[in-house]
């Protein structure tokens, strides 16, 4: 199997495709295509920072919060729930590392795979 179709099956596995073409009505393809790029990129960005960074809880929160609206519209909703939980363990003040470890691989997942 090539590279490029190994990626695509992973992305598969991640993304729903109801939710892709929902996007690329709204933006047009290569608009979905942009922004859903944009996002990756954005998430590599976010992973490098938590890698190096010991980001305090309003961080945390508002990490989570952005990705959870752009992983759902983009149809990833294993990273969405992963997002929405990071936030309720930030506000309750619990279940922090457990929860940013979830969100951390889920957004690599999406950060590593090619554009719907």
């Amino acid at each position: 199997m090539l590279e490029r179709d190994r990626s695509r099956q992973a992305v598969e596995n991640v993304q729903d495709r109801d939710a892709w073409k929902e996007a690329c009505a709204v933006f047009g393809t290569e608009g979905a295509r942009n922004r859903l790029c944009t996002f990756r990129s954005d998430l590599a960005g976010q992973l490098a920072r938590i890698g190096t960074d010991r980001p305090d809880h309003a961080t945390l929160r508002e990490l989570a919060h952005q990705t959870a609206g752009r992983a759902g519209l983009f149809g990833f909703p294993a990273l969405a729930e992963a997002s929405a939980d990071l936030d309720e363990a930030v506000r309750q003040g619990h279940g922090i590392a457990a929860a940013l470890e979830r969100w951390t691989r889920q957004a690599a997942r999406v950060a590593e795979n090619p554009p719907g």
